[in-house]
């Protein structure tokens, strides 16, 4: 995958309309969704590591969620977790990623936890929380702010009913993997935000520190969006619980038989 033809492309796409005309403009859209239907995970990972153009980060970062998603079936567990951990060190260590990259790479992040939730894809869970905490924990406080904007691309997944047929992420799924985070993640992702709040508002000059200040609002923001979660129903809950003991138990059944 030649990177100077991808960001050239790219280029292309951002210029101003009086300097490109409006066919180069579509070809270049169409590159872009051509690449993401021929591009693969190494690829896309050697790519957020060479380019510095920030619209082929933005374009790589969503691309790395969708593909994984979409070869969910034939990909090992551990692909999955390299990319979405590839994905969170490069937000860690990258300085002055522009927001949008930034939150690209996070969204798909938290997609990929999401939908590996429930076959345990996405590897251990509190293997990820420690990462969080590491982030948050972080002497850079770029580092810190990117650590609560995870919190809240999980939120927002686990929150949100988006669904699509093409990534198995069907309505049942949803309530599944929603139901399964309640469990210990949601919790555990609150733990995480109101010790880092704690800490930050024991800092000397909050109030004049700007970014501090900014931090601090968003990790309310995510304490209050954790607070008024909309809990699955007991009802839901119960039946979930028991439909898992007759699969483990038909499961089970087949395997002696």
């Amino acid at each position: 995958m030649d990177l100077s033809t991808i960001e050239t492309f790219a280029e292309t796409l951002l210029a101003p309309p009086n300097l490109v005309t409006g066919e180069a403009r579509e070809q270049a859209t169409y590159f872009f969704e051509d690449l993401k239907k021929k591009i693969t995970i190494n690829e896309c990972l050697i790519l957020l590591r060479e380019s510095k153009n920030p619209f082929v980060l933005f374009q790589i970062g969503q691309a790395v969620g969708e593909i994984v998603l979409r070869d969910w079936s034939l990909i090992e567990a551990n692909d999955v977790q390299v990319a979405y951990k590839t994905l969170l060190e490069f937000v860690a260590t990258s300085l002055s990623l522009e927001s949008y990259v930034t939150g690209a790479c996070l969204k798909s992040s938290a997609m990929i936890i999401k939908r590996g939730i429930l076959d345990g894809k996405s590897g251990d869970q509190e293997e990820l929380y420690q990462f969080i905490h590491q982030m948050l924990t972080n002497e850079s406080s770029t580092i810190q702010a990117a650590g609560c904007l995870f919190i809240s691309a999980l939120i927002e997944q686990f929150s949100s009913a988006w669904r699509n047929s093409k990534f198995s992420i069907t309505w049942d799924f949803h309530l599944q993997a929603k139901s399964t985070f309640e469990n210990n993640g949601l919790r555990r992702l609150l733990e995480i935000s109101l010790t880092t709040l704690h800490a930050l508002s024991n800092q000397e000059d909050i109030v004049g520190n700007s970014f501090t200040r900014r931090l601090c609002d968003r990790f309310l923001e995510v304490s209050e969006n954790i607070l008024s979660w909309n809990f699955s129903s007991k009802l839901y809950r119960r039946f979930l619980s028991n439909h898992q003991v007759r699969g483990g138990k038909r499961r089970k059944t087949i395997k002696n038989s």
